[in-house]
């Protein structure tokens, strides 16, 4: 063999590789240099099947040819298809008119499936992919838009809320306030001109009247507050806590003297950290279930229970379902149990939003009571 190694007889070694090593380094450029890629591709190939018409070259160069197509810019994807589509016109009309027709229709059939079939494959992955984000982007943009209605129709119907509320039941609040401490301050004065030092449980029960519908009135306007902006509830909210139900039960007991009832309170001396919906939702029950039993029940004693374990907090709240004398309470039991009383329903849907148990009806472990019993968890899932 002589100085330098040929392949079949008569192409060196090196004029068959480097080709190949210039056209896969080309291959590896394909997606960030689309451009200088397959120019240099067009050249390699050019060069090598003019001078040897390897195979191996050229189906490299269809995957630089896909890729540019894929990959490379939007001029560089026209000219790619003009450009094929001119060179395999013009190849197959030189060979049909400088050799033989038949011939020359088969190579230029088969150029048009190592240059044309590459290019226009890239363009159809190409426009495929490019609808393909377009939708996308207008699915995104719908879900902006609905999302955007969905904001916009509940912040109108929380302002319609919010106006509902301030006109007509804080009016109502306001003039309960009003006329309760006029009537106050009238009756004052007069007992103190007659020189009355005796506590009247009238007045008594007109300035837990007033208390309740002023802070009724308060906790109305922040609520309209709450629901005019468009924030959620933060820690800067008044929220009722745990440690206020004492003062809540010590605000019934007037209303509560003079329907003959005996509040007894067994509360732990101090209670665990809960989140506030937990707190708020345990305060507004037992809220709810007093204000019922002032309503409702007859004169006797109400017991209310807060007991806290390790996972649950557990709310009871018994009274007196029947006089001592067997005549009914002032309203029948079935209208508590099968009416539309609202208080019943949103203490139940209350405990049922933070995954607890309510259950409210006659005690039968002890005939003659109304219960009201209420088992919150103490975890909450974010």
């Amino acid at each position: 063999m002589g100085g330098s190694q040929v392949m079949g007889g008569d192409i060196p070694v090196w004029q068959a590789v480097l080709p190949v090593l210039v056209l896969c380094t080309a291959t590896a450029l394909r997606s960030v240099l689309p451009p200088f890629a397959v120019a240099v591709g067009t050249l390699t190939v050019t060069v090598e099947t003019t001078s040897s018409g390897g195979l191996g070259p050229v189906l490299i160069y269809t995957d630089l040819l896909y890729a540019a197509a894929l990959y490379g810019a939007p001029w560089l994807c026209r000219l790619l298809q003009v450009g094929t589509v001119t060179a395999t016109l013009a190849t197959t009309v030189v060979l049909v008119l400088t050799g033989d027709r038949s011939e020359g229709v088969t190579t230029g059939v088969i150029i048009a499936l190592l240059l044309i079939s590459p290019v226009w494959t890239g363009v159809l992955i190409r426009n495929h992919k490019e609808r393909a984000d377009t939708e996308r982007q207008r699915a995104a943009q719908i879900n902006r838009l609905a999302e955007l209605d969905r904001k916009t129709v509940l912040q109108t119907e929380r302002t319609r809320m919010a106006r509902e509320l301030h006109d007509l039941v804080a009016n109502h609040l306001s003039a309960i306030a009003i006329h309760s401490s006029a009537v106050l301050s009238l009756t004052e004065s007069k007992t103190a001109e007659e020189g009355g030092v005796e506590e009247d449980p009238v007045l008594r029960a007109l300035a837990v009247i007033r208390e309740n519908s002023v802070q009724g009135l308060a906790e109305m306007r922040r609520m309209v507050v709450l629901l005019r902006s468009d924030r959620g509830v933060d820690d800067d909210w008044d929220r009722p806590q745990l440690n206020a139900l004492g003062a809540l039960v010590e605000q019934a007991r007037p209303a509560a003297d003079a329907a003959a009832l005996t509040l007894h309170t067994e509360f732990p001396e101090s209670f665990p950290e809960v989140s506030s919906v937990i707190e708020v939702t345990a305060y507004r029950i037992v809220q709810e279930a007093l204000t019922n039993v002032l309503k409702h029940a007859s004169s006797g004693r109400v017991r209310i229970r807060c007991e806290a374990g390790a996972e649950q907090l557990t709310i009871s709240v018994d009274s007196p379902l029947t006089r001592p004398d067997g005549r009914a309470r002032q309203r029948p039991v079935e209208h508590l149990t099968t009416g539309a009383g609202a208080g019943l329903a949103g203490m139940s849907e209350r405990a049922a939003l933070v995954g607890g148990i309510f259950d409210a009806g006659p005690d039968r472990t002890a005939p003659g009571r109304w219960r009201v019993r209420a088992v919150l968890p103490l975890t909450q899932n974010s």
